[in-house]
């Protein structure tokens, strides 16, 4: 996955099983169509005050298994998975994800606990009309994208739009009375955080440059994404296609920039929902918000699935 990807696939549990046992087991993969089988990350949860240390927490000796289920529920390949590091399984054999298929994933721990977990990929789509080749920033909605219309067996498409800037500004460490600093350079061909951006970054204006006390292309991100992206956040333009926006928000530096729109499943769909829960922005009190969701049996986790499609845009200042 673009990083938004790598972000919906990476789950980070903490809190031990209530009866005090042995810790749960917490699977993680995404399967992107058109994409090779990923690899699959297997560890346990830890108590809730703990650090969570993926290497020290992964689970070796695990037999994991994906298969291709055919339409009468029978498993029409199957794709055994060997050890890559700890916690960490590959498939053995190159197999790429079909879009609009459903695979299954069994793992059975080391001490003969037993995960299940099944996705349906959703349905390929394609890129009809991209953005304007540059976007006012703070004009609109953000630049949208038009595709064929895609969609899951059980509802109509969830998205998120994700992006990278391909020009971010580059800082150079300048010592100071208060210590190291970082100062933009200012060239003509790179571009400064937007506004959203610089509320997450210690920098201040320094006449043409930023002065910062971090560096943002390190330290920052360089990427960003947006809400779930439901039906109402997009628009079906009675022809097949449908309009999809990338909201402002999203975007991290001003400049050229890779937007890449990412159909979910169910499963990753649930999972970024509750996570924006979780992470604020909600009026539920704590004793309110759900746990994050997850639809691993037999443990925690996420074994999900996804389309996506990539254009380039161009982001300038207002």
């Amino acid at each position: 996955m673009p990083r938004v990807l790598l972000l919906l696939a990476a789950v980070a549990v903490a809190g031990c099983d209530a009866a005090g046992d042995r810790p749960d087991l917490v699977v993680s993969a995404s399967l992107g169509a058109g994409e090779p089988l990923p690899a699959v990350r297997l560890t346990r949860t830890s108590p809730l005050l703990d650090p969570f240390d993926e290497a020290s927490l992964g689970v070796e000796g695990a037999r994991v298994v994906v298969a291709l289920v055919a339409p009468d529920g029978s498993d029409e390949a199957v794709y055994p998975y060997r050890p890559a590091a700890p916690g960490l399984y590959a498939p053995q054999d190159s197999a790429a994800v079909e879009a609009g298929r459903t695979y299954r994933l069994a793992v059975e721990g080391p001490g003969g606990e037993r995960l299940a977990a099944e996705t349906t990929v959703p349905d390929a789509f394609e890129i009809v009309e991209g953005p304007p080749a540059s976007v006012v920033y703070g004009d609109g909605f953000g630049p949208g994208v038009r595709i064929t219309e895609t969609s899951t067996p059980s509802r109509q498409a969830a998205f998120v739009g994700s992006t990278r800037a391909l020009a971010p500004d580059a800082f150079d460490r300048v010592e100071t009375a208060d210590g190291p600093r970082w100062r933009s350079r200012n060239l003509p061909d790179r571009f400064r955080p937007t506004p959203l951006r610089l509320r997450f970054l210690d920098c201040e204006d320094d006449g043409p440059t930023l002065v910062c006390a971090e560096d943002p292309v390190t330290d920052g991100v360089l990427s960003g994404t947006s809400p779930v992206l439901n039906e109402a956040g997009y628009v079906a333009l009675g022809d097949g296609t449908v309009q999809v926006r990338a909201p402002f928000l999203s975007f991290a530096y001003y400049g050229p920039a890779e937007l890449t729109l990412v159909s979910l499943d169910d499963a990753l769909k649930a999972l970024l929902q509750t996570q924006a829960v979780q992470g604020g922005g909600t009026t539920l009190s704590p004793g309110e918000i759900p746990n994050v969701t997850t639809n691993v049996e037999g443990g925690l986790g996420v074994f999900g699935s996804f389309v996506r499609a990539s254009v380039r845009t161009s982001l300038r200042e207002p």
